[in-house]
């Protein structure tokens, strides 16, 4: 009795090991772990035995036991295709809520940093910004939903400016004059570099 209890407590904490690495090793490449991800590489590397019911209420209790255990480790709320996860130490909220708004509207997440740049630092942001990650927009999808927000009411305030170097900037007309925008994205794109 007592060696299946060893066993099932090393192999408890073997699970709490390696859901605390997925969740680490997700959000270090800038992206969430799902729990559906987590306990299929439970699955994959032989970790869980059993059937599958007794799999789940050990990775449930686990799950829960690893979040408790880590104060890095952060649970989203369920929107739908269950509850995700990731580390504080390789992502901050800000990006998380940047990621999950990804997945339902770009559009409006393009303009809702657009206009809190705008408003809060108060500054133009490159197109360059969507370029990278956590966007990571191409320029031809980027250009199409620019083109999709141009025609939608609910957007008018997001408008474009070019720099003497010919980059575009974008910012919120609610938050920037266009005069003001267009002196500001100049200083940054062109200005701050010849004026060390």
């Amino acid at each position: 009795m007592s060696d299946r209890h060893d066993i099932s407590l090393q192999t408890k904490e073997t699970i709490i090991d390696v859901i605390a690495e997925s969740i680490r090793r997700k959000s270090q490449a800038g992206q969430l772990a799902s729990e559906n991800e987590i306990f299929q590489e439970l699955l994959n590397r032989d970790i869980l035995k059993g059937d599958r019911e007794e799999s789940q209420r050990l990775f449930k209790e686990a799950l829960e036991e690893t979040l408790n255990r880590y104060e890095d480790l952060e649970k989203l709320p369920d929107r739908g295709e269950g509850p995700r996860f990731y580390s504080s130490q390789f992502m901050t909220q800000s990006y998380t809520r940047i990621l999950l708004q990804k997945e339902t509207d770009l559009l409006l997440l393009i303009a809702e940093v657009v206009r809190e740049n705008s408003a809060v630092y108060p500054r133009p942001v490159s197109l360059d910004l969507f370029g990278d990650s956590p966007f990571n927009l191409s320029q031809d999808q980027l250009q199409g939903y620019l083109q999709q927000m141009a025609k939608e009411e609910g957007y008018r305030d997001i408008k474009q400016t070019t720099t003497s170097a010919g980059n575009v900037f974008l910012y919120s007309s609610l938050h920037l004059e266009p005069d003001y925008a267009s002196m500001l994205a100049e200083w940054f794109d062109v200005g701050q570099f010849n004026n060390p």
